[in-house]
């Protein structure tokens, strides 16, 4: 995602075979594969995350606010990109408590205008993620209902739904 202030509908679910997403996404737009390491921060109700990316020293930090609900849901997302993650997460780390550290690798492609992206999460499992950025609030239906109809796609049934974050899977040690 690039920085800068973001509304948009996602979904989160567990999806334990990636192969089948993978042939599902034939002729997706392959954007890349990653393995990130998000630091998330106390903060209550809202969640706070400094993203690093193996190999590069700058990464992203991300504010949002998101109910923590099954299926598809709208987010606000703040984004702002750091010239030196490391140093921006020792920062933090003086100042906020660290929750948790979720380590995970991310293929990220772009299909039918939504982001999608496969993860594999240490400790956690496999999980399918849509991501569709609303233009404007005139949009937001019609961009749940285009989630759900890749849900359908995808055949992810009621019990792998994800209302959560990674990051409260894992407390920080």
């Amino acid at each position: 995602m690039d920085a800068g202030a973001k509304h948009l509908v996602e979904l989160k679910a567990r999806y334990e075979d990636l192969g089948k997403a993978r042939a599902l996404l034939a002729g997706a737009e392959k954007v890349g594969v990653f393995a990130q390491v998000d630091t998330y921060f106390a903060l209550g109700e809202r969640r706070l995350k400094l993203r690093a990316i193996d190999g590069r020293k700058d990464g992203q930090l991300v504010y949002y606010e998101r109910p923590n609900v099954g299926g598809v849901k709208e987010s606000r997302v703040l984004l702002a990109s750091v010239s030196d993650a490391a140093t921006v997460r020792d920062m933090l780390i003086h100042i906020l408590p660290a929750k948790a550290e979720v380590r995970k690798t991310r293929e990220i492609y772009r299909f039918q205008g939504v982001q999608i992206h496969l993860d594999v999460v240490a400790g956690l499992g496999k999980f399918l993620e849509l991501e569709k950025v609303l233009g404007d609030e005139s949009e937001r239906e019609e961009a749940r209902k285009h989630l759900e109809s890749l849900r359908a796609y995808f055949q992810i049934p009621d019990e792998d739904l994800m209302a959560s974050s990674y990051s409260d899977f894992f407390e920080s040690g």
